[in-house]
């Protein structure tokens, strides 16, 4: 894991450094609802007794008339590991920062954080407490349609053990009708 940590976190490194060393400022995103789902991959912590798998999730947003949103998210993944089945469902609430947009090529990166719960079925059923932090990038396909790439560390706060999911989305904006 600490090899795999090590990469993600250069890239992440990369990612950021090269965001804050290009970036034009554009307007500020269109204020209103969003419904993101997104499919990926959920890696388990090597010490937890679940395998790493698929996922899908729907996220329900509200983008403020600045750079901040709001997300609610249901994660839904069917780990096994050693004949066993680990359900996990994850409920999140998340707060995502837009940075400023690379303007020629519709690509905004964000930063996000959160808290919530992972309710984790099988034969040792149970719900634990969760902190989120990680970020992506959102590709404008057009005024109300991102195409999203995201990536999350997930903090198990009874366990202590340190999750990571990655996942990929689209993204569709209902705006609120502008003053006229």
């Amino acid at each position: 894991m600490s090899t795999n940590f090590t990469k993600r976190t250069l890239f992440s490194g990369v990612l950021i450094a090269s965001s804050l060393a290009t970036m034009v400022y554009a307007e500020p995103p269109k204020e209103g609802f969003t419904v993101t789902p997104s499919i990926g991959l959920y890696n388990a912590d090597g010490d937890r007794q679940a395998g790493d798998d698929n996922f899908y999730s729907i996220g329900i947003g509200y983008q403020t008339n600045s750079p901040l949103a709001v997300e609610a998210v249901v994660l839904h993944s069917d780990a096994n590991k050693s004949g066993q089945n680990h359900n996990l469902n994850q409920y999140r609430l998340d707060a995502l920062y837009a940075l400023p947009e690379f303007t020629t090529i519709k690509l905004t990166p964000y930063v996000a954080a959160g808290v919530g719960v992972n309710d984790i079925g099988g034969t040792d059923s149970s719900t634990h407490l969760l902190v989120n932090a990680g970020g992506g990038v959102q590709y404008a396909l057009n005024q109300d349609v991102n195409l999203r790439a995201d990536y999350r560390l997930v903090k198990d706060l009874k366990d202590h053990y340190l999750d990571s999911v990655m996942s990929v989305g689209v993204q569709y904006s209902f705006g609120l009708p502008e003053n006229k």
